[in-house]
């Protein structure tokens, strides 16, 4: 009986654990719009305003995929503040990882 209960404690051990497991090797991506509130290229982070006055902090690094204007790429440093974004991240323990933004900039008067 000591035998049974043992390979049953770890069978239910593993199932309880999986997803947890799951859920850290794959990341479902998140997304959030809103405004470009704060961005740190030194310490590789940024902070999202949404439009309910969220803030959502997501940190990046060079491989971060950055879109600006008619999709071309770009640099985190040619964001600016207050331009609106769609940033796509993905949750690393207790931090959201930036994996993609798309920056959208004001048509200039007459384009």
């Amino acid at each position: 009986m000591g035998k049974k209960f043992i390979c049953a404690a770890i069978v239910l051990t593993f199932f309880a654990a999986a997803p947890v497991l799951a859920q850290e090797k794959k990341a479902k991506p998140l997304k959030v719009t809103g405004d470009v509130g704060l961005l740190d290229t030194e310490k590789n982070y940024m902070i999202v305003v949404t439009k309910e006055g969220k803030l959502v902090t997501i940190d990046f690094d060079k491989k971060t995929k950055v879109t600006k204007y008619v999709p071309e790429k770009a640099k985190m440093s040619d964001i600016n503040l207050g331009q609106a974004a769609s940033v796509t991240y993905k949750k690393q323990g207790d931090k959201n990882i930036l994996d993609s933004v798309d920056v959208k900039v004001k048509a200039k008067k007459g384009e």
